[in-house]
């Protein structure tokens, strides 16, 4: 950067950049003053590492490496403390949030994860529900059932008929009150309304999850993902009101997936919900009124049944032990009533190619083969809070009165406790009264 043919040195400011020579180092001076310290700021470290891209005459790749080096090494020497400091907690800053950007991301892969397997494990659930379904092989074992062995119902009642008169009495004139109960129910999306569906192809075929049980799905138009289940109920009063449990009341309350189901927004909606009547040709719809929050009962709203049912009587005053009882219902559900039905009503079940869990129960209605079973017990233990039995009933049963001798309802048939000697609890009937009064029902 001299002046060529002049006799005079040209004066250098600070920042002047100097060429020795065409092929010469490239070098920028600087004026220090010695009452300040030779820091610089991060700005100018940078302009002067482009400066030294653009001008060096070294190989790209050399440049880039020399500038690199450079300016870490310089930003590191030549910058203030405080900018140093900055520049540490900068990084520290920056490490802290890609941490818990890692972490937020490991939860939501762990959620997601979480989510899929619930739904899976509601599918899974409907998968076991559709097995304990009946199928034709069913309809074969009970045909052959039949031929070597007495139906359950014609056994229980004409072995109760012949052992008293007045247990005859009792289940003659309860019979027709006591109601097989079947419901269906799905999930909900509380946000959207939408129901959850079996997802399937453009074929209409059910998807698969990579596990094996069928996906669900909010969208598509696939069938609606239903629990199916049955149990037992009884009229009281003018016949229009119903006693079963809670539990069969709101079957929801028992499925291990409802937790998991709210925790994704959606809720247990009831689908279908109807009672055959003993005499009854066709089911009447069937609905909640209330249910108690301290004891397994429940009171419902009977509509469309003709011809019209009776009310069962409630006892005045708790069994004591020893006290005979009646526990009537409809345990097994579907195949209890196919027992009772005959080979031939399931040999047309056969032909028909017909295992529908709501259509099977409307064939045997119309056949007259919606009846009650009946067992007799002795009552071990009455209190308040239950009523302990050995009278035989089972899963399905559940809802049923039991009876003493006078033909009234002493409980209502909860629990079965098969590991206990075959003992099985009852709501007692104070409770069902409690209910009925704080519904307003007589």
């Amino acid at each position: 950067m001299g002046q060529q043919g002049s006799g005079q040195s040209p004066k250098l400011h600070s920042r002047d950049l100097i060429e020795f020579g065409e092929d010469g180092p490239l070098s920028r001076f600087y004026i220090y003053r010695e009452d300040r310290p030779t820091h610089k700021p991060a700005a100018e470290i940078l302009d002067e590492g482009l400066v030294y891209l653009r001008m060096n005459r070294r190989p790209i790749a050399s440049r880039l490496a020399r500038a690199s080096s450079g300016l870490i090494v310089r930003l590191l020497r030549e910058t203030t403390l405080l900018f140093r400091i900055g520049v540490v907690v900068a990084l520290a800053v920056l490490g802290v949030l890609v941490y818990q950007q890692g972490r937020l991301n490991t939860l939501l892969q762990e959620q997601i994860a979480s989510d899929t397997g619930r739904i899976e494990d509601f599918a899974v659930a409907l998968i076991r529900a559709r097995d304990e379904a009946l199928t034709p092989g069913d309809l074969t074992a009970l045909r052959t059932e039949i031929g070597t062995e007495l139906t359950s119902a014609a056994e229980r009642l004409e072995a109760l008929e012949k052992r008293s008169q007045a247990s005859a009495r009792v289940i003659a004139g309860s019979v027709s009150s006591v109601v097989f109960l079947q419901g269906a129910y799905g999930f909900r999306d509380r946000q959207s309304g939408r129901m959850l569906r079996y997802a399937v192809d453009d074929d209409g075929n059910p998807l698969l999850s990579p596990l094996g049980p069928p996906r669900l799905s909010l969208e598509g138009d696939g069938s609606m993902a239903e629990r199916q289940f049955s149990g037992t109920g009884f009229a009281v009063g003018d016949g229009d009101t119903l006693v079963t449990n809670r539990h069969v009341a709101l079957p929801w309350e028992n499925d291990s997936n409802v937790q998991a189901m709210a925790e994704q927004g959606l809720e247990p909606v009831m689908l279908k919900y109807i009672a055959y009547a003993p005499d009854a040709e066709t089911a009447g719809t069937v609905e909640l009124i209330r249910a108690s929050a301290a004891a397994d009962v429940a009171i419902l709203r009977l509509a469309d049944m003709s011809p019209p049912m009776q009310g069962l009587a409630l006892a005045d005053a708790l069994p004591s032990p020893g006290d005979e009882i009646i526990v009537m219902g409809y345990p097994t559900g579907l195949r209890a009533l196919l027992a009772q039905s005959g080979e031939d009503f399931i040999t047309e079940l056969q032909e028909t190619d017909d295992t529908g869990f709501f259509s099977v129960a409307a064939r045997l209605a119309a056949r007259g083969y919606i009846a009650p079973l009946a067992s007799r017990g002795i009552v071990g233990q009455a209190t308040l809070a239950t009523i302990v039995y050995d009278a035989e009933t089972t899963h399905g049963g559940s809802g049923g009165p039991v009876l003493g001798v006078d033909g009234k309802v002493v409980a209502v048939n909860a629990a079965i406790l098969p590991e206990f000697g075959g003992s099985n609890f009852g709501v007692p009937v104070e409770r069902v009264k409690e209910l009925l009064a704080e519904a307003g029902l007589p």
